[in-house]
């Protein structure tokens, strides 16, 4: 495990050539963030098994991120470069070249990606953060703006006059749901109320293609995607940042 913190916060990230047997086949082993602790040492973060130490690692916690390529969440070579309020990981494989970098400043984690196509055909890019985090007693999951354009009918979550999404009680959580919600393609700031941190912002610099959210009886998660074609020796990047506290951020 690689430690990074400042005076605010702190990330525990797996470390992709140490840390295989929790790193699993859904999640990008470089910069995969594992937990997040506030200045007094509280976790903000959770998970589907949550707190199991040894959850499933195709389900994972923290802050993962996901790409849709095979070369990315297998074994492989990892250049790691930290300091004390930073992690870069970069690799080289048969179509990209990537770099992975998680740093704290002040009291915001900034999760930026990079990704160059080396080979000589298009390659797609899918890709999603999938950010856990801990309930709340009334099941609010945090408002998104700009706001939702519609939450589709569903068992499990309802939106309501000032664009808060809930969890319904009444819904079996143990088995968990997945509701896709319909977003603007825009770049997205989610407020999410937090049981200890007050509330947790998370956004985006990249208009998200689509944003699901999912959760179960431990944890709930909006998940903004990236869909991109990047062309022969193109390049392209994107962050996404949570902060803590109740400061919003600027868009």
């Amino acid at each position: 495990m690689i430690t990074i913190k400042n005076n605010n916060l702190s990330a525990e990230i797996r470390n992709p050539g140490e840390d295989l047997e929790q790193l699993g086949t859904r999640y990008c082993h470089g910069g995969y963030i594992w937990q997040i602790y506030d200045r007094e040492g509280r976790p903000l973060m959770s998970g589907p098994h949550y707190p199991d130490p040894c959850p499933i690692p195709f389900d994972g916690q923290g802050m993962p991120e996901a790409f849709k390529s095979p070369e990315l969440v297998q074994p492989c070579h990892w250049d790691i470069d930290k300091g004390d309020d930073y992690a870069a990981m970069s690799t080289q494989q048969q179509s990209i070249k990537l770099r992975r970098e998680v740093r704290i400043a002040g009291n915001r984690i900034e999760s930026a990606t990079s990704v160059e196509n080396i080979s000589g055909d298009d390659v797609p890019i899918l890709w999603f953060s999938h950010p856990f985090f801990p309930l709340n007693p009334n099941l609010t999951c945090g408002k998104i703006s700009p706001p939702v354009i519609n939450l589709p009918q569903n068992a499990g979550y309802d939106i309501d006059d000032s664009g808060m999404i809930r969890m319904k009680p009444e819904y079996p959580w143990p088995k968990g749901l997945f509701q896709l919600i319909g977003v603007c393609e825009d770049k997205l700031t989610f407020e999410i109320p937090h049981p200890t941190a007050g509330q947790l912002i998370l956004a985006t610099d990249y208009p998200v293609a689509k944003c699901p959210v999912w959760a179960n009886k431990n944890t709930f998660s909006f998940e903004p995607f990236i869909e991109r074609t990047l062309h022969p020796s193109q390049k392209t990047a994107w962050t996404i940042t949570l902060t803590a506290g109740n400061n919003r951020i600027a868009r």
